[in-house]
């Protein structure tokens, strides 16, 4: 009877030394895998917010500029100087009344392609970093893809013009591949940091048609040069483009979206539906 208890006994401190082990086993896996785990998701999602934040007011303030310039391109269509003898002026310097200076017109046209050209540019840088913006809110990413994708899709794609007689429209396009190669075009790279090229070096480049990156400047120049006053697609193009930069500010920060911007879009939403 004793030997069965002593049996007994040992057979429970086997199983009890057996689970404490198992105990131990699981408490190891848990702390070394799921915490492990836990904490490396923890550090991308730091790591994304980082990224989401230092090129959050870029865009914004590239979106912002593109928009002021194309709402007024657009209601005032077509502008003097977004013109092919515009761009192949040399001024030194402003010489006559600020609205038809030679100089005054060929900064208008420079500056409206590098307003084109820098949001590109930190789209692309973004796509680079990234492969999608992640601001840590599901909801905020499909809003910000959402924007991109009308954004492109205003450059790129040749069936927005639904009008019966649209073959006798005048239109230029610049496909999404072309979008991301003047985005990769504007990027500069000093030591580990990278950023959009500044206005002034833009010129010089814009100037020079030089290597690749000029001949992704050219694409520019087609589809901002020489509008025609009437039968232009390009002007509708504009317009849902200066609606779409509003969408991309709203998204990224309402508090920079004004009155006037606000109106703006839903003026051109209502005049052109379903676009």
């Amino acid at each position: 009877m004793f030997g069965i208890e002593t049996q007994t006994l040992l057979g429970l401190s086997v199983v009890g030394a057996l689970v404490t082990t198992v105990g131990s086993l699981i408490a190891a896996i848990l702390k070394d895998v799921v915490l492990a785990r836990s904490f490396e998701r923890w550090k991308t999602r730091q790591s994304l917010a980082s990224v989401y934040r230092k090129y959050r007011d870029p865009i914004v303030f590239a979106a912002i500029e593109l928009h002021r310039r194309y709402s007024e391109i657009s209601q005032s269509y077509p502008p003097s100087y977004l013109s092919s003898s515009v761009l192949k002026s040399r001024p030194r310097s402003l010489t006559r009344p600020v609205d038809t200076d030679a100089y005054y017109l060929k900064y208008k046209l420079l500056s409206t392609a590098y307003r084109l050209c820098a949001l590109l540019g930190w789209i692309e840088l973004y796509r680079q970093d990234l492969t999608f913006l992640d601001s840590g809110s599901r909801g905020s990413n499909q809003d910000f893809d959402t924007c991109i994708r009308a954004i492109q899709a205003h450059l790129a794609d040749g069936q927005l013009n639904d009008a019966s007689d649209w073959e006798s429209w005048h239109d230029v396009l610049i496909f999404r591949e072309e979008q991301r190669a003047i985005g990769e075009a504007m990027i500069r790279a000093s030591g580990p940091s990278r950023s959009v090229m500044g206005y002034g070096a833009f010129c010089e480049l814009f100037d020079s048609d030089a290597g690749p990156s000029g001949r992704w400047l050219v694409t520019v120049s087609n589809f901002l040069l020489d509008p025609a006053s009437e039968r232009d697609f390009r002007r509708v193009r504009l317009q849902l483009l200066a609606a779409d930069l509003v969408d991309l500010v709203d998204v990224l920060d309402h508090a920079r979206v004004t009155t006037d911007m606000e109106q703006f879009r839903v003026k051109t939403r209502r005049a052109l539906p379903g676009r």
